[in-house]
């Protein structure tokens, strides 16, 4: 309560504004509800009650981790709660409840109303809304008692000195979670999901919690005692969670948050010194290996790959679920090799500029050092260029290694894939270094996020950019000459930018036709000029912005009102 009360004036018109616009949504959904309501039989019905149980636990364990976490370890009054004659697991009830004012409410909102306005539609027993209010509460319990469980857990697992990677952990692993609930009735059935619920087929066999919560809401629909049953069961088994979780609150709660506190300010125990002196590198290798070590000591600095697991192993998943096999992957060398270099050239432009940026706001609390080491710009700025592009290119370039031996591809095509995008990608990387220079931002709370939203979105845009014009050349040598007459009639047939596309195509095969050798070395040539160059003006204009100094915004986390009146924020 007093929290909210210390809420500046702001805040309250932010929460006003959302909730206006979170009940126009709500009046669209629900008039939408009303519309179909009529087409929904009880199957239809009972599918979309099960399917949307699992989503709530799903989102409400995604969504709600981060804030849970903040209320057992980083909420402000912790540090008061603990020292006062109060029971610990009356502090943590109450986290427990303080936990619904957030995502579990939002969603428990979402679906309430338009589960009331289908009740009124279709005229249900009046037992039909109090057994959706409590099977809905029931079932969020259930959601928020395994967001909590995750976190009792793991930092139990968690050692002290990784306090800093606990939330890393954490995401990953919910993540996955997650995603094998949301993938569960695809690999409990045969069918598609959407042809399931249609067809009114039973998504879970009976013994799964969420059929009871459905069959229960629907007994009560026509008031039948069948309701009962599966009504009860999912009670008990809110209640169990809920118990499960209250016996962990000593040893997960209290200790854990002390684990937390303390465990970053832990010294290492050092080993003893080594007699011989200590190797000197040259500048440019020295950066490269201190910004190595900075990333290898820190877990969350390896987040930025995480999309990698979900693109790569998930999507694996997903298409094997949906009924797809490994043969059907196989194909011509001539037709895979090209769309498995589009993928990964997409993904380099996603990750490259983005660990390239993060090389700069890594200094934000010892820039100042950079301001009397006795090394030049160009020497920080290439020293950083080659890391930041190496390490993307070693995890992708093993992908596609197993990825071209799964597929047969024949040795030139896998040196020339490699050569081509270690040429391509060094100008994402010294782009994303350059950016990183002149939008670079640092925030305690959320290290990964290391840029400023304009400059983040620039970088999104010169990437692709760059990634074009820089395959222009790469692209003209792999399109065959046999396609002459298809570039001549389609420069006949469109105007515009994309007849001009094809004129310049046609241009370029005829040339081809005539002297193949000489266009081959031409395309070579001017890709490595476009690459390399669009490499080196990038850093060296990095250098001359570190040569002249930078600025990262510091962005201080807030968490109470500050006293006398004075406001923190970036600088």
């Amino acid at each position: 309560m007093n929290t909210m009360k210390s809420q500046p004036g702001k805040n309250y018109f932010g929460y006003l504004a959302m909730i206006a616009v979170f009940a126009i949504l709500l009046y669209w959904f629900s008039a939408g509800i009303w519309t179909i309501a009529d087409a929904v039989t009880e199957q239809v019905f009972a599918g979309i009650l099960s399917y949307g149980f699992l989503l709530v636990i799903g989102f409400i364990i995604l969504l709600g981790l981060p804030q849970v976490f903040k209320h057992l370890y980083s909420a402000t009054d912790l540090n008061l709660l603990f020292t006062m004659p109060i029971p610990t697991r009356y502090i943590f009830w109450v986290k427990y409840l303080q936990s619904f004012v957030g995502v579990p409410l939002l969603v428990f909102v979402l679906y309430v109303v338009p589960l009331f306005v289908y009740g009124a539609f279709i005229d249900a027993n009046v037992l039909y809304y109090p057994v959706v209010l409590l099977v809905l509460l029931s079932v969020i319990v259930i959601s928020l008692s395994i967001a909590y469980l995750f976190n009792l857990l793991l930092v139990q697992i968690v050692p002290a000195s990784k306090a800093n990677e606990f939330m890393t952990v954490m995401s990953v692993l919910s993540g996955i979670f997650v995603y094998l609930l949301f993938m569960l009735p695809n690999l409990a059935n045969d069918r598609p999901l959407p042809e399931m619920i249609l067809s009114g087929l039973p998504l879970f066999p009976e013994w799964v919690p969420l059929t009871w919560a459905s069959e229960a809401i629907i007994g009560a629909r026509f008031g039948s005692m069948d309701f009962l049953l599966p009504f009860i069961m999912t009670l008990i088994l809110a209640v169990i969670f809920f118990t499960l979780t209250s016996t962990l609150v000593e040893r997960g709660f209290r200790t854990g948050w002390v684990k937390l506190s303390e465990g970053s300010g832990k010294k290492r125990k050092k080993g003893a010194a080594k007699k011989s002196g200590s190797k000197l590198n040259a500048p440019i290798i020295a950066v490269g290996k201190k910004e190595w070590y900075a990333i290898k000591r820190d877990m969350r600095e390896w987040l930025v790959f995480l999309p990698l697991i979900f693109f790569f192993v998930f999507g694996f998943i997903g298409f094997l679920s949906s009924g797809g096999g490994l043969s059907d992957l196989r194909g011509p060398n001539e037709v895979t090799w090209p769309i498995t270099q589009a993928i990964l050239l997409f993904i380099y432009a996603m990750f490259n500029g983005q660990v390239a940026s993060s090389t700069i706001a890594r200094e934000a609390k010892s820039v100042w050092i950079l301001r009397i080491l006795p090394l030049s710009g160009k020497d920080i700025a290439f020293g950083k260029l080659w890391i930041s592009w190496l390490i993307p290119f070693v995890i992708l370039t093993v992908i596609e290694v197993a990825v071209g031996i799964f597929l047969g591809w024949p040795l030139i095509q896998f040196v020339t894939g490699i050569v081509m995008k270690a040429v391509v990608t060094a100008g994402i990387s010294s782009i994303g270094m350059w950016l990183g220079t002149i939008g670079a931002k640092y925030n305690p709370a959320n290290p990964q996020n290391r840029l400023k939203f304009g400059t983040a979105f620039m970088l999104m845009i010169a990437s692709y950019v760059y990634l074009l014009v820089a395959l222009i050349p790469f692209v003209m040598l792999l399109i065959p000459v046999e396609a002459i007459d298809f570039a001549q009639q389609l420069n006949q047939d469109i105007d515009g930018f994309f007849g001009s596309a094809a004129g310049f195509i046609y241009t370029v095969l005829n040339w081809k036709a005539a002297s193949p050798v000489m266009i081959t070395v031409a395309g070579i040539l001017l890709m490595l000029i476009i690459s390399l160059g669009v490499s080196y003006l990038f850093t060296m204009m990095s250098a001359r912005k570190i040569d002249q100094g930078i600025e990262i915004e510091m962005v201080q986390d807030v968490k109470s009102k500050p006293a006398l009146g004075r406001k923190h924020g970036s600088f």
